[in-house]
């Protein structure tokens, strides 16, 4: 029996009363289910409201042949994996270059290969697991101390630590060959 048949039957009668009750059954779900990848109810709220507004729109419902739950659930993780996505490029991007003093020493070679190691680290940061991106990103870059993670994400002190030591592992396994004249400058540094 398909657990949205009821849902179905509805919008072939009645487009807004579908919509309506698609919503009443499945928001609340959806709102959590985007919460464990933006960690903000508020942005999660926002890309389920999203979803709805799209698929009432855009008349999805009339071409959907697998589940309606399936369907949502698939297009709120995309959407929320595009949310991480584009805020990891504003958090990691070169305009916050403009911020690192530079020495009047630097030579074009020095600043070359600076921006060089720059993006390779970046690279290195964008290959890691989400959860291990966004949770070294908040303590790298927005300096919150491991148990402000663990509150904010709902997860263990143990959890983060493991992240960020994992994450620390993966720059410097990424670096090694091309750098490792340096790995003790990052270390040091406490990249």
């Amino acid at each position: 029996m398909d657990p949205d048949l009821f849902i179905r039957k509805t919008f072939e009668q009645d487009a807004d009363a579908g919509i309506s009750l698609l919503f009443r059954q499945y928001y609340s779900l959806l709102c959590s289910h985007a919460v464990r990848y933006v960690s903000s109810k508020a942005i999660a709220e926002d890309i389920v409201s999203d979803i709805f507004y799209e698929f009432h729109i855009q008349h999805r419902y009339k071409t959907i042949r697998s589940s309606y739950q399936a369907y949502l659930f698939l297009a709120v993780r995309n959407r929320s994996f595009d949310y991480i996505r584009n805020e990891m490029r504003q958090s990691t991007s070169l305009e916050n270059a403009e911020f690192i003093p530079a020495h009047s020493t630097q030579n074009p070679d020095s600043i070359t290969q600076y921006e060089e190691l720059y993006h390779d680290v970046e690279d290195a940061i964008n290959a890691m697991p989400i959860k291990r991106r966004q949770i070294y990103i908040m303590h790298r870059f927005e300096g919150k101390k491991y148990q402000e993670i663990a509150e904010e994400l709902n997860l263990s002190l143990r959890t983060v630590e493991a992240h960020i030591y994992q994450a620390i592992h993966q720059i410097r396994d990424a670096l090694r060959n091309k750098w490792s004249f340096l790995l003790g400058l990052l270390v040091w540094i406490g990249y």
